[in-house]
């Protein structure tokens, strides 16, 4: 039955079925040309609320503030496209992070954002999976690792938190709830998996450098410890040559702008690198200057190349791109590196970094601890 009110405040019904009251309100008016008679548009406001003063509030506050109603029926794909436009802009770092974790997300792409729950959330994390449609598992259902799913519950609490603001829905339920804590003991064991190059493996993609395409790429990334998603970001204007270091970094305050020496045994890729982008007037050090744009390589392209490089010399082929910075920061730790150094130069945090600013005397630190690193 519905509630009444005064003309132009809506009104308040009970759906006795589901147990829940209904808001509509007047959005205006259509003439009927036949008759004469003016007919209200009405279009319903929520209809999931517990009380009805619940819906009275509700009611009222888009009195005070009117807004678009029809936006409250927008679905979690169509907001992804929204949002990801606006956020990108500030967050150009997190653009793989966010892609990556929506594709997981199907489950959730037709649903309204008012009507996501926690549980449809939970749910989508624990169970998201992907059909991959290319690379070495071509076909093969894929489901979310632990890194995934801390980028799925990224997406939410920021695709949420941009629904608030848009006054689709009215709390960010996405951060009312924790990941469970056996994600962070599996990313913890999988990372402890994870093993080095051997130096068998090492010697192989020495050798494979001039007739394996981006190999040399491979082996820079295993003494420099850049990760996957910075080493494919390094602008040429960061490329000090001269002054033999390489300044870059994403992802954390402690991994941005980081100053990375290039080490004398990977100096002439660097360099090949460089004249490379030169000579296709690139604004990133690495490129595939044989494909048809020639301009810049994604993540995703990279990818592509380091799982060819794999198939060809017969490697695992359960190495990711990741292991080139797992390869490093293993040579610099049986080269005795400094600690502090180390973290510097990967990128990872460190309690006692209060200065981000490299001093003359700090370069050739870091340039004289990376160089004890070996073949």
């Amino acid at each position: 039955m519905a509630g009444r009110r005064s003309n132009g405040e809506g009104s308040i019904s009970y759906d006795s079925r589901r147990k829940r009251y209904r808001a509509k309100v007047t959005i205006g008016w259509e003439l009927n040309p036949e008759t004469g008679r003016s007919k209200q548009i009405v279009k319903t406001l929520g209809s999931n609320y517990k009380t009805k003063g619940e819906a009275a509030s509700a009611l009222s506050e888009y009195l005070k503030t009117p807004f678009d109603i029809d936006n409250k029926n927008i679905t979690f794909s169509e907001l992804y496209s929204i949002w990801f436009d606006d956020w990108i802009v500030d967050h150009e770092s997190h653009r793989y992070r966010a892609k990556a974790a929506y594709k997981y997300c199907s489950s959730l792409y037709e649903k309204k954002m008012r009507d996501i729950t926690i549980i449809d959330m939970k749910h989508c994390i624990n169970n998201g999976s992907i059909i991959e449609t290319r690379g070495k598992y071509k076909g093969e259902l894929k489901t979310a690792s632990p890194s995934t799913k801390e980028s799925m519950k990224y997406l939410f609490n920021h695709m949420f938190s941009y629904a608030v603001e848009a006054r689709i829905v009215d709390r960010n339920f996405a951060k009312e709830f924790s990941l469970d804590k056996k994600v962070a003991i599996e990313k913890e064991q999988n990372h402890k998996d994870k093993s080095p190059f051997t130096e068998n493996e090492m010697d192989t993609l020495w050798r494979s450098i001039e007739f394996v395409p981006f190999a040399d790429m491979i082996i820079y990334a295993c003494y420099s410890g850049w990760r996957p998603s910075e080493l494919v970001k390094i602008k040429m204007e960061n490329v000090h040559i001269a002054e033999g270091y390489i300044q870059g970094g994403i992802k954390t305050d402690s991994g941005k702008n980081r100053i990375v020496p290039i080490h004398p045994l990977v100096m002439n890729i660097v360099k090949k690198y460089y004249d490379d982008a030169m000579s296709v007037g690139s604004k990133f050090l690495f490129n595939d200057i044989n494909k048809k744009k020639g301009i810049g390589l994604s993540y995703d392209q990279y990818l592509t190349r380091f799982n060819k490089v794999m198939e060809q010399l017969k490697f695992s082929i359960e190495y990711t791109p990741h292991y080139t910075r797992h390869t490093f920061i293993t040579k610099a730790k049986r080269a005795h590196m400094d600690e502090y150094v180390l973290k510097l130069i990967s990128g990872h945090k460190e309690k006692d970094i209060t200065e981000h600013v490299y001093t003359h005397r700090e370069l050739s630190e870091l340039i004289d601890e990376m160089n004890r690193i070996e073949k």
